[in-house]
């Protein structure tokens, strides 16, 4: 992009332009005689600062849906919020259809191995979703969903360095409810959703929800001339077939007390994910995008996530609140993924996955005349483990290579914090907080280079117990149990000023932690210092925002400028070296990295009259590292910085995203026609180690969406035809990339697909 050199105090000094005006705008506003607002956009609750406000007086990057706006938006994963928010990213990860991988301004979680601390934390209500496997959640029974930019830590019971997506389920307190959708779509997709509650007397209440999701494959294995151990010629890949569910019971007692317990589970049996080779070395590629060849012994991804949760409120006074959460969570999977999409054994990974995790939080909320604040304690006991085979079955020597990794890292986290607000006079607010944080972590971890022929069942997965056949070449690279504990102090301090009831700014300091940990890759004979494990990342993150309602209540405006500075930044450094003669490739993760992330981000919903709202988001973002040292693989030993030939990935330049939806009266409902439009810039996806391009690279799109529905007039009965990526726009979101030289050169070069051009015909009823 040309733009790439431009200093975003440049793009800063435009939206501060836009900001002037909008105050201008707003000051005349006031002084006109009898002006008075028409509140034509529907006010936006939230509780992200835990307590329910506005979301214009939130002196914070939160953007915020409520059920009807994600149902009108047709959003119905996670993976949809990409045109909801500026300089965002979330989609399935590498080679999966249910494992997330969420980037908020350039920074994120790529790599889903257990053991590594996610950037964006994934919550649903006050629980934080530990881990990335199955956290890609489906859109059912939802209140709204919350997208936090920056660093969280002062409102939220896990810290993260990047934001937090908050998925906030339905309030069942109240008149009975019950709401049915069944839709039919493209690629055979029937998707069926269930929800009710109602009230047993005046202290208990119930409520349910479940959904069967499921569709054919946007791909299928294709045969070839070469025939190794497996064949699901025929097969789907990129289908779905989800089953979820949700429970709740909540008894409410005395003027403010109220229990919430809540159960869910998702189960996903759906074929793995098809990707499209980038290379012609080993063949032609296949013209299709998601069609793969595949020799791997199953052809179907298994994962089951479940948890429970129990919220206890009460108010004690008018001015003291407390708050009691308690939460379990297990989930574990299987997954095959064939990592050169041939039907030739040449790198291919089975593997397994387990964790569960336990988490408990205390708050405690006041809220006076010119002081708010929330105080809290947070424990989170959880434990991440799984095992992969990296198998080279037709590799000469020994008639097979498997690299077996396995182990499990155990967090104990300890954490507390405060976040508050005083008003200084009647237009000044002082805005502060600080969280402590300790973290335990142990790791156990085995990492040993196999010889022999990978059996039939896929797997080698117990080194005490390795098939016929299979045998150790040597000693294990790594064999070692090891723990360490990490702490940090937090601090955010800010103020916010309001020019008038309407329009408000504020700038703000806060700092970020993600914890260190262990790189269960790590080999221990070419890296001994991989034992010890690597550092926390932190960022020192500096923002200016204006929060305005203009037009008498039509035209809502927001902008944020943002400067995050992140220090000891966690990076994967690779070197080839060579084991009884063979090469075999060697990672550790290291506090290797120096990134600054600098940019700005506009929102602004407009309705000039009651028929026509258009919405739309702006996100400039210019990330790059200063630091990114790595030893040199040309002369192992020698340490180079490697900054100038490393992109951030997942970091567009620029994001844009614009909605215009126009109501009209249709018989005695209403219908409304919606027009929806995303645009990114390139993106650098998964680059080779130190080169700027790679044939995984996305060049700039865009993705047209469009839809049309009807509302009868009492509300009860909605039709909806919505049809999404009409231009059947190619792009890629995730991938691999190995490069050319190597143990792997040209092997694994592979890209993963956003979905095609799909429409999807839905009916619900509802009361």
């Amino acid at each position: 992009m040309t733009m790439k050199n431009t200093t975003p105090f440049a793009i800063a000094a435009l939206a501060g332009l836009a900001a002037s005006g909008a105050v201008a705008t707003a000051r005349a506003q006031a002084q006109q005689p009898g002006a008075e607002p028409t509140a034509a956009l529907e006010e936006v609750l939230v509780t992200t600062r835990r307590r329910e406000e506005n979301l214009q007086d939130v002196p914070a990057a939160v953007s915020a849906f409520s059920a009807d706006q994600l149902r009108e938006l047709a959003i119905t994963n996670l993976e949809d919020i990409n045109s909801l928010a500026p300089n965002i990213k979330v989609n399935p990860g590498r080679a999966t259809s249910n494992t997330i991988n969420a980037y908020i301004r350039g920074v994120g979680q790529n790599d889903p191995l257990w053991g590594f601390e996610p950037g964006v934390g994934i919550y649903i209500d006050d629980v934080y979703i530990a881990r990335p496997q199955g956290a890609l959640l489906d859109v059912y029974d939802v209140q709204r969903i919350e997208i936090l930019r920056g660093p969280q830590g002062t409102l939220y019971g896990k810290n993260t360095l990047a934001g937090a997506i908050k998925y906030v389920t339905r309030d069942i307190i109240g008149k009975p409810a019950f709401d049915a959708t069944l839709a039919l779509g493209s690629y055979g997709q029937i998707d069926m959703k269930l929800a009710g509650s109602r009230g047993f007397g005046e202290h208990v209440y119930v409520g349910g929800s479940l959904a069967k999701l499921t569709r054919n494959g946007f791909g299928e294995v294709v045969a070839d001339a070469n025939s190794y151990q497996f064949n699901h010629v025929g097969e789907d890949v990129s289908d779905k077939n989800i089953l979820a569910g949700r429970g709740e019971v909540d008894f409410l007692w005395g003027d403010s007390s109220r229990l919430r317990i809540m159960g869910d589970f998702v189960k996903d049996t759906s074929n793995v994910r098809g990707g499209q080779r980038l290379n012609d070395v080993f063949g032609p590629r296949l013209p299709s995008r998601y069609d793969v060849r595949n020799d791997m012994p199953v052809n179907e991804e298994n994962f089951e996530n479940k948890g429970i949760s129990a919220t206890y409120t009460v108010n004690v006074n008018d001015q003291w609140a407390v708050k009691a959460v308690g939460a379990y969570r297990e989930g574990d999977g299987t997954t095959f993924l064939d990592f050169e999409t041939l039907n030739v054994n040449q790198f291919n990974v089975p593997a397994e996955y387990a964790d569960h995790q336990g988490s408990g939080e205390l708050q405690l909320t006041y809220t006076g005349g010119r002081f708010k604040a929330v105080g809290g304690l947070y424990y989170f006991d959880g434990t991440a483990a799984g095992s992969f085979d990296a198998v080279l079955g037709t590799f000469p020597l020994f008639g097979g290579l498997i690299g077996l990794t396995q182990g499990s890292v155990a967090t104990e986290s300890y954490a507390g914090y405060i976040d508050g607000t005083f008003a200084l006079t009647d237009r000044w607010n002082l805005n502060f907080g600080a969280r402590y944080n300790e973290d335990k972590k142990k790791a156990r971890v085995f990492v040993a280079q196999l010889g022999g022929q990978i059996p039939s069942n896929g797997s080698a997965f117990d080194p005490a117990n390795l098939p016929t056949g299979v045998f150790a070449l040597g000693a294990p690279q790594s064999n070692y149990t090891s723990e360490r504990t990490d702490n940090e102090l937090s601090p955010k301090l800010g103020v916010d000023f309001r020019f008038t009831d309407d329009v408000m700014a504020y700038a703000q300091y806060s700092e970020g932690f993600k914890s260190g940990g262990f790189d269960m890759r790590g080999n221990a004979t070419v890296f001994p210092g991989t034992v010890d494990g690597y550092k926390p990342e932190t960022v020192d993150n500096y923002e200016l925002g204006l929060r305005s309602t203009l037009l008498n209540g039509r035209l809502r405006f927001n902008a944020t400028v943002f400067y995050a500075d992140y220090k000891d930044v966690q990076v994967t450094t690779q070197q080839f070296v060579t084991v009884m003669g063979v090469p075999t490739n060697a990672t550790a993760v290291l506090n290797a990295g120096k990134q600054v992330n600098q940019g700005v981000e506009i929102e602004s919903v407009w309705q000039p009259v009651d028929a026509f709202t258009l919405s739309t988001s702006i996100g400039y973002l210019d990330a790059e590292f200063k630091e990114f040292f790595a030893s040199n693989p040309a002369s192992p030993g020698t340490i180079v910085n490697y900054a100038s030939v490393t992109p951030v990935i997942n970091a567009p330049e620029w994001t844009f995203s614009t909605d215009a939806q126009y109501r009209f009266n249709v018989l005695t409902g209403q219908a409304t026609a919606r027009l929806g439009f995303q645009w990114r810039d390139d993106t650098s996806i998964a680059p080779p180690p130190f080169s700027l391009t790679s044939p995984t690279d996305q060049p700039a799109y865009g993705l047209l969406d469009l839809g049309l529905s009807y509302v009868t007039a009492d509300s009860h009965w909605r039709v909806a035809l919505d049809a999404k990526n009409v231009t059947d726009k190619w792009y890629r979101t995730a991938g691999y990339d190995f490069g050319t030289t190597g143990l792997f050169g040209n092997v694994s070069q592979i890209g993963y697909y956003g979905p095609p051009r799909t429409y999807t015909l839905s009916l619900r009823y509802s009361y």
